[in-house]
Formats: C-alpha cells, sequence, structure tokens
C-alpha cells in the first residue's frame, strides 16, 4: 500500500510503501508507449503532477487512471 508520494521532476516520483520502503519511478515510457487516449493525456506535465494518493494507490483525475501499487513495488515503473 503506498502512503506517500513526492513529485520529482519530468515523469518521475518517488513512492514511499506502508512498510517504510521508498522506489523512484519514471512514467515516461509507460505514458509515451499507452494507445489509451485517456492515460496519454497525462504527458501533459500540468496533468501529471497533480496526482494523488487514493486509497494506498497512486491515482489522476477523478478515476481515470491509478497504478497498482504491487508494480510499482515490483519495479516494473523503475527510474
Amino acid at each position: 500500500m503506498i502512503t506517500n508520494a513526492i513529485y520529482l521532476t519530468g515523469y518521475r516520483i518517488e513512492v514511499e510503501f506502508d512498510n517504510g520502503s521508498k522506489r523512484t519511478i519514471d512514467l515516461q515510457n509507460f505514458l509515451e508507449s499507452s494507445n489509451n487516449k485517456l492515460i496519454r493525456k497525462f504527458l501533459k506535465l500540468s496533468l501529471f503532477q497533480k496526482f494523488k494518493v487514493e486509497d494506498g494507490t497512486l491515482a489522476w483525475g477523478d478515476n481515470e487512471f491509478d497504478l497498482n501499487p504491487m508494480n510499482i513495488e515490483s519495479g516494473k515503473y523503475d527510474a
């Protein structure tokens, strides 16, 4: 479960988990390679930077896009 997230730069975010571990993720490649318009719109940095931690998940918009915390913790989006 994600407890905190801090914007770093570009598409990089530092994510903290309930076990105290931290991971830096970079979502640029993920966003650029997505075929989903709802996800690709977050390539606009002003929208990307408006993420939030909601119910232990990193989320954007009004339930438009979120990332599974287990994928983040496993290193799928590592910087």
